[in-house]
């Protein structure tokens, strides 16, 4: 007859066998997800685009938007080349520091548009607070050229805007693309 240590040795062994073969599955199952999702791509004739980093700091008339009234303060960026296709958003922390995603953004051609929203639960939504000055990107594009980003390897990190509100003419009538609503 075995005796009781002896059981707990071979439950010992035997628990320590079942979680290596675990880890190895979870391993081995990672990496057959990822040749799944490669094999995906290439069967639907893509492939992954390399990602980069695109990040800054804004400020809204010199200052950081950690003031009651500029707390959603919203980051938005569009990719004219696909103006139909849901803009990448992103809230700007209160020491006026904005990340487009940990992963990154694909290289491109961009356009930044910033917006103070109202925040409900798991949306933003308007009227913009910074009077309709730099919410659409179609003026953006003609009137701010430094919101105007050529995004490429290896992404940059350290963008600085300045948006000028004191002393400017509000925008009555934003355009199509101007940002009036985000959801999480």
């Amino acid at each position: 007859m075995i005796s009781g240590n002896v059981w707990k040795l071979i439950g010992r062994r035997w628990s320590l066998l079942v979680l290596v073969l675990v880890a190895a599955a979870g391993c081995s199952g990672r990496q057959s997800s990822e040749s799944r999702v490669k094999k995906a791509l290439a069967d639907a004739g893509a492939k992954a685009s390399a990602l980069y980093q695109l990040a800054g700091t804004v400020t809204v008339d010199g200052m950081p938007p950690e003031s009651k009234e500029l707390k959603s303060l919203v980051a938005v960026l569009y990719d004219p080349q696909k103006p139909d296709e849901e803009p990448a958003f992103t809230l700007v922390r209160d020491d006026g520091h904005f990340n487009f995603t940990e992963d990154g953004v694909e290289p491109g051609h961009y356009v930044l548009a910033f917006a103070v929203l109202r925040r409900n639960r798991r949306t933003f939504n308007g009227p913009d607070r910074l009077h309709n000055l730099y919410n659409d990107p179609d003026v953006n594009a003609k009137v701010h050229p430094e919101l105007v980003i050529d995004h490429q390897a290896p992404g940059k990190t350290d963008y600085q805007f300045n948006l000028e509100v004191v002393g400017k003419e509000p925008i009555k009538s934003p355009g199509p693309h101007a940002v009036t609503k985000a959801a999480r």
